[in-house]
Order: structure tokens, then sequence, then C-alpha cells
């Protein structure tokens, strides 16, 4: 028990974390098997603990502290970094994961956390101990991938829900994706929200000067897709009749 307040403050640890509290390998090995044996603590994968809750018998740790914390570069992602920050209607049992180092899907606790590969580390923030996506990271994410890790229907009235978005953070995280098809994508989106954000013309100018000669479609459903005129793509009838 010498070490277990301590534990609960962090609520989540792996064994170096554990040998630098306790000052040696040693001790290390013994501590964590015998907490692990009396239930003090609880293995979530291979070198990854999680505390338990003695008032609870649940973990201390969170399925979002969990998520960011399954790889050195994991972050909530996606519909799971709207739900962090109040914006979903819903509690989910899949958690969204953005690494930019793989790993296989995971379950714990009840909830599966699915991977998802990224090559940026942009936009990334960490609130109460929890590394989530910046709110326009997560809308440009979500919009990219709808379908596959998000759904759009949830997406907009997510939006919806936001009461302010850095309109410079999403240009400029769309430099650095440097989509064509996204930029026509997050800029038919966001027109649905123009007055509610205050966009500048400007924005979507740019939207459609950085992709107006590509055409195509917004996600795989394409039989449900008609076509836009004004931003050149197949997408789905009456987008406002989607949001609540």
């Amino acid at each position: 028990m010498k070490y277990l307040g301590m534990l609960s403050k962090i609520k989540i640890f792996n064994y170096n974390t554990l040998v630098k509290i306790v000052g040696n390998n040693n001790l290390a090995n013994a501590t964590i098997q015998n907490y692990l044996k009396k239930g003090f603590v609880k293995r979530i994968k291979r070198d990854l603990y999680t505390t338990i809750s003695l008032e609870t018998d649940g973990p201390l740790a969170d399925k979002f502290l969990i998520g960011s914390n399954i790889t050195k570069s994991s972050f909530i992602s996606h519909h799971s970094a709207f739900e962090f920050y109040g914006y979903y209607n819903q509690v989910y049992n899949t958690v969204a994961v953005s690494s930019l180092t793989p790993f296989n899907s995971l379950e714990f606790e009840e909830n599966t956390f699915v991977p998802i590969h990224t090559k940026s580390s942009s936009f990334i923030e960490t609130i109460r101990g929890v590394r989530v996506a910046s709110i326009e990271r997560t809308i440009v994410d979500s919009i990219k991938d709808s379908g596959k890790y998000s759904d759009l229907e949830e997406t907009l009235n997510c939006i919806k829900m936001i009461p302010y978005i850095a309109i410079d953070d999403i240009a400029k995280y769309l430099e650095e994706i440097s989509s064509k098809m996204l930029y026509k994508k997050v800029g038919l989106i966001l027109s649905l929200f123009k007055e509610q954000f205050n966009i500048p013309e400007s924005f979507f100018q740019k939207c459609h000067d950085m992709s107006d000669s590509v055409k195509g479609y917004f996600d795989t459903n394409k039989k449900a897709h008609v076509y836009n005129k004004e931003w050149k793509i197949f997408v789905y009838k009456d987008l406002s009749s989607y949001i609540n």
C-alpha cells in the first residue's frame, strides 16, 4: 500500500514510471505483481496499467486518459474528441485514437480503442492530462474521414454545438494536409455555419481556389449523393436538414 497513493494520483502508468517512484527494478517488479494480485491495479495492455478505485472497484483512468497513453504519440480524435469536449449527445464505447505509431485495436473495460494512423502531430492539446486533437483539427479530420471514423450527420450536429472556432487554425491544418478535395469538403461543410462562426468570405474563396478544378464524391456512399454546383462535388442532398 506504500505507493498506492501516488499511483492513484497519476491514475495510469507504465513500468518505467513505477521504477522512478519506488527506486529500483526489483522493488518495481515485486510491487506491480503484488498490486495486480491484490486488485489494486489492473493491466490495460503490455506495460500499461491503471490504478483501481478502492471505492468503486473501477479503474481511475477513464477511456480518454487510457486512449492518449496507448502509445507515446497517441491522442483522442474524431468523434471521441467531440465527446471529450462535451459536444456529443451520446456516449460511445468505441474510442477513436490517432497515433503516429501503429498499434492493434485494444479492448478494456467494455471500451474498444480503434487505431487511426496519422502522420501529423499538429494541433494536439493536453487537457486534464489527456492528449486530444484541437477542436479545429477534430472538425477537419471528421470531415476528411466521414463515413469511415465519423458519421456526417453526427459531425454536423457536433459542429452546431461549438461556440467558437479559430478559422486560421482550420486554414493552417488544411494547408498542412494539402488535399484539394479536402479543401472542397471543408469549405462546403463550414459554409453551413458561416454566420454562426462569422467565417470571412476570404476563407471560402481560398477553399474554392485550392480545389476548383477537382470533382468527386464526398464519401463512399455514392448512391445517396447529388451534384452540388457551387462546390462541384457529389454530396448528400439538403445538408442543412441533417442539423437538428
